[in-house]
């Protein structure tokens, strides 16, 4: 137990020891030498001390340092010079001694430990230092016998090169020191500290500190070098932030919660590897690399700092990629790109563009690259068709990302669209048809014209491309003589190729001769049993039936019988009704007629859609308006001047809507003297159509007699005209 408590006491001893040196090296800032502390035998740990016999093989040595780690640190643990128990004597100033020598560049400071010894006269146990370039100098010199382990401490100024632990016969070199029984010095529990006073040196080289733009994962070639405790890490920093960390394979270990080495020198002296640094953790742009070599002293020696600069983020989609023309169908095989180039902020600038088309069939071509900034030039296609240009970025330190790509559309047609003609229709002599194609960019359009059949001048017809049925259709002049006519159509595609012909599908050439179709007429008017017929506007009352009759006729034929015609009714805004279509046929003279049904207001248009000899036409629009309806109420119908008279009512909708807002009702009354209704108030309909107001009589003297009614005033989101109420009549005293 007592040994234990001396292990504790020693313990809390080198601790205080430990933490003063670091400190004194901190408060420094680097400017003394730093320190390390050497534990040697004891903890388990070994010794790295040299054995010296100055006699003729008269001393023995024993060791025994690194116990199991299952048992006490301390049991049995010794470094021991002896006289072998087969001598006798020993001659004047012979000795053994163990010896620790600080490595080169540094200093030993100060050293505790535990010693004891078992001697016969004329000789000593000796504790002492070596000095630079001296010899060595005791600082215990122990002649008597004492078997407890005791703590010692020493020391050193200047430092010592060396501690040596000296079991030695002291008498002068004529006399022996007789060893009749057990003759040693021993030590154990070794607490070296050493000085270090020179620094590590580091160099680099390799990817990471290259001039060029770097990205991904980088390497770093470190060649560090030092002398004294040796090198205990390599340490690379990027921004001030430790990116990377290489330990040396150090003789060292844990005691108080200390790191210290168990060899004079723990670490090695040189040191060369490599490091590796993701840039991808970095973000574009420059930054400063420092490397920096550490020793187990806690010293170091870094690298001047460098710039390097890392980009590792592909460039942006090129903005507002364009084709020069625009995205059209064109004649020319060549095609230039345009874009502006996204703002690389402090990342490397961008060097290349690659581009890549696709196509019509399966075509795949590139990737191709370009080094003008903002342009391609140039670009080919293998045929015609419409192709995918997409376009992507590459920077100076070799990032690029399809993914980022911006795409343009390129579109080549060098063929020319085709057509022929095609017989018209039994139905429809005048209809000209051409039959037209264009397999690339589509046909947009065309002409045709027409001249007599034995020559002169050409004459253009208006036409019309049909492109869901792919046809060009025009008719053919009503107001044409008797004749034979040849037909010539001029086929535009959308890339301004152009085909003329006026050939059939047959290579016959296209003749028409005249006359054709019978022009048609339809002539309708609307009215009622109480409104005027008329074929423009015609206006009947709240829930009359309009009637509406007219006649067929042809410019050839007269009155055309059995042919059937559309009534087609469009309601006005607000109506319930739907746009409705119903069939009526004209009598052996062609006439018709046809009662519609009650309701809002609407237009009505009758066609005629045509024969195989007779043209379509249609009535042209009627509109047929229908006076609204509205109820009006005044209370109370007798009051005196300077009370209030209240107007109630309500509009009626049949078939409509009432507006959202409602409709705007004027309450008036007749004036006698000018015979004019004149207005005195103003209001709106709820949304169910009933509307209240009221006014106050002012001014009236005596007895007067008043007529009242109510006026709705037309509306675009009401299907019905405008209406005025029955007349109310109340009196007013004055």
């Amino acid at each position: 137990m007592a040994f234990r408590n001396r292990f504790a006491a020693l313990a809390v001893i080198l601790l205080a020891f430990t933490l003063f040196a670091i400190s004194a090296v901190a408060a420094t800032d680097g400017a003394a030498a730093a320190r390390y502390v050497v534990a040697q035998c004891g903890w388990h740990v070994g010794q790295d001390a040299s054995w010296f016999d100055s006699s003729a093989d008269r001393f023995g040595k024993s060791t025994y340092c690194q116990t199991p780690d299952s048992v006490d640190p301390f049991e049995g643990v010794h470094l021991i010079s002896q006289v072998k128990s087969s001598v006798d004597s020993v001659g004047g100033t012979k000795f053994a001694s163990w010896r620790w020598q600080a490595p080169n560049g540094t200093g030993i400071v100060n050293v505790h430990g535990q010693r004891w010894q078992y001697l016969r006269e004329g000789f000593q146990h000796r504790l002492g230092g070596v000095p630079q370039n001296g010899s060595f100098t005791p600082f215990l010199e122990l002649d008597y016998s004492d078997g407890t382990k005791r703590d010692f401490w020493q020391g050193f100024e200047p430092y010592a090169q060396a501690f040596e632990s000296r079991l030695v016969c002291y008498r002068t070199s004529d006399r022996n020191c007789e060893a009749d029984g057990t003759v040693l010095a021993g030590v154990r529990s070794l607490t070296i500290s050493i000085d270090d006073a020179v620094r590590p040196t580091a160099q680099i080289s390799g990817g990471l500190a290259a001039t060029d733009w770097l990205r991904g994962t980088q390497s770093l070639t470190f060649s560090n070098r030092d002398v004294g405790a040796g090198l205990r890490y390599a340490q690379t920093s990027i921004d001030g932030a430790l990116r990377a960390s290489t330990e040396m394979n150090c003789a060292k270990t844990m005691i108080s919660g200390q790191w210290r080495g168990t060899k004079m020198q723990p670490c090695p002296t040189a040191a060369t590897d490599s490091q590796t640094v993701d840039t991808r953790t970095l973000a574009d742009g420059p930054h400063s690399l420092h490397h920096c070599a550490f020793d187990f002293a806690g010293s170091y020696g870094c690298t001047a700092d460098r710039t390097i600069r890392v980009d590792n983020n592909p460039p942006a989609a090129p903005k507002g990629l364009t084709v020069e023309g625009g995205e059209v169908w064109q004649r020319t095989n060549s095609f230039n790109l345009e874009w502006t180039e996204p703002d690389q902020g402090p990342a490397s600038p961008i060097v290349l563009s690659y581009f890549r088309l696709t196509g019509p069939d399966g075509y795949a071509g590139g990737p191709w690259y370009r080094t003008d900034p903002g342009k391609i030039s140039g670009i080919t296609l293998p045929g015609p068709g419409e192709y995918k240009a997409r376009v992507w970025l590459a920077d100076q330190a070799g990032n690029s990302d399809e993914a980022h790509a911006a795409e343009a559309t390129l579109r080549l047609d060098n063929v020319p669209p085709t057509g022929y003609f095609v017989d018209p229709p039994e139905d429809d002599p005048a209809l000209i048809r051409v039959s037209v194609a264009d397999r690339f960019s589509g046909v947009q359009g065309g002409s045709v014209a027409w001249r007599p059949a034995d020559g002169g001048d050409w004459h253009p017809i208006s036409s019309d491309y049909l492109g869901d049925r792919q046809m060009l259709e025009a008719r053919f002049p009503d107001d044409l003589p008797r004749g034979s006519w040849v037909l010539r159509a001029a086929i535009a595609d959308g890339a301004g190729n152009l085909t003329v012909t006026d050939r059939r599908a047959n290579g016959s050439q296209m003749i028409v001769r005249t006359p054709l179709l019978d022009e048609t007429q339809v002539s309708a008017s609307l009215g009622s049993s109480r409104a005027s017929r008329g074929r423009g506007t015609v206006e009947i009352g709240y829930g009359e039936r309009a009637h509406l009759e007219g006649r067929l006729t042809g410019v050839e034929s007269g009155g055309l019988g059995g042919a059937t015609l559309t009534v087609t009714e469009t309601p006005f805004p607000g109506s319930r009704a739907k746009v409705t279509s119903r069939q009526v046929r004209t009598d052996a003279r062609g006439y018709f007629d046809l009662w519609l049904a009650r309701g809002p207001g609407r237009r009505v248009v009758v066609g005629f859609a045509g024969t195989r000899r007779l043209q379509g036409s249609d009535s042209g629009v009627l509109e047929l308006r229908v006076r609204g309806r509205l109820g009006f109420k005044a209370r109370p119908k007798r009051l005196r001047t300077g009370r209030r008279v209240y107007f109630t009512g309500r509009v009626a909708a049949r078939g409509a809507w009432q507006p959202t807002r409602g409709n705007l009702i004027q309450i008036q009354y007749f004036e006698e003297s000018a015979r004019r209704w004149r207005p005195i108030a103003l209001t709106r309909t709820n949304r169910y159509g009933r509307y209240r107001s009221s006014y106050r009589f002012r001014y009236i003297t005596g007895l007067a007699r008043i007529r009242l009614r109510a006026l709705l005033v037309p509306s675009s989101r009401f299907p019905y005209s405008g209406a005025a109420s029955k007349p109310v009549v109340i009196r007013v005293r004055g």
